[in-house]
């Protein structure tokens, strides 16, 4: 039951992000929601027909290929993405300016992306379309082929209604990414910290006292140098990113460090 109210959840958001924030201001931001911005504006054909009117084949032959399995969820989101782009389309448009409707038309878009994908279903489009040709030509990948078909979308957007609201279209694009990443992975992003020192045993006593965190040490040598050197993994929280990289540099000043984000933690992290 849950996944369901995620989904729509979800479909509902991307829904007023799109009638209320994308298409009005014609941004085409790929998929098959972004050939529907297209179609209204060029012929007031409402978006909830036009999803509709993609997905069906793409549904239809998913099925054949693959059977009821592989389309069930993605059929269901698909018909709740329609419901909610007709209920929504009474909706008044919220009267702003272009970069803020591109920031904003984002967010929303992102978060109902998030949560759909979160509830382990899709919404059909270039998604589904990617999946079916993947089938055929395995050697492509699905987001290599989404990405190209995003790209199509975007740039017939560009020919149609105009290069600025395609520009704008990328703006909304990337927070759309952002904030999905932000739905499936949290806010507060771990940082993964290695660090190469001759004294990292030194640096080691110290986050264990002073940042309160555990690390694991590994003896190394330096094959340019020959020297014996230590190696610390440590998995820090964001916020104490810069009180590791000042506590190992006061200990040596010439540590090595690599700092990479983590999305994702199992286990005692606290």
């Amino acid at each position: 039951m849950m996944k369901w109210i995620t989904i729509i959840i979800g479909v509902t958001a991307m829904a007023i992000g799109l009638n209320s924030l994308l298409e009005p201001y014609s941004l085409v931001t790929g998929g098959a929601t972004g050939i529907a911005v297209i179609v209204q504006s060029l012929w007031d054909i409402p978006m909830s027909v036009t999803n509709l009117a993609i997905n069906i084949p793409l549904l239809a032959a998913a099925f054949k290929m693959a059977g009821f399995r592989f389309v069930k969820d993605t059929l269901y989101s698909t018909l709740l993405l329609s419901l909610a782009l007709e209920i929504t389309r009474y909706i008044p448009v919220i009267q702003t300016d272009t970069i803020l409707a591109s920031l904003f038309g984002g967010i929303l878009t992102g978060i109902g992306l998030g949560l759909v994908f979160r509830a382990g279903a899709t919404t059909g489009g270039s998604d589904l379309a990617a999946k079916l040709i993947n089938k055929l030509y395995p050697q492509l990948s699905v987001a290599r082929i989404m990405l190209v078909l995003d790209i199509a979308i975007i740039a017939g957007g560009a020919f149609i209604l105009g290069t600025s609201p395609a520009m704008y279209a990328v703006v909304a694009v990337y927070v759309s990414s952002k904030m999905i990443d932000v739905i499936l992975g949290g806010v507060d992003y771990a940082k993964a910290v290695f660090i190469i020192s001759e004294k990292s045993e030194a640096i080691g006593r110290l986050i264990i006292t002073e940042i309160k965190r555990g690390a694991t040490y590994i003896q190394c040598r330096g094959l340019y140098t020959s020297r014996e050197k230590g190696l610390l993994y440590v998995v820090v929280s964001a916020r104490q990113i810069s009180q590791l990289k000042t506590l190992a540099e006061s200990v040596d000043p010439k540590a090595f460090m690599i700092i990479n984000d983590v999305r994702e933690i199992r286990g005692d992290f606290r």
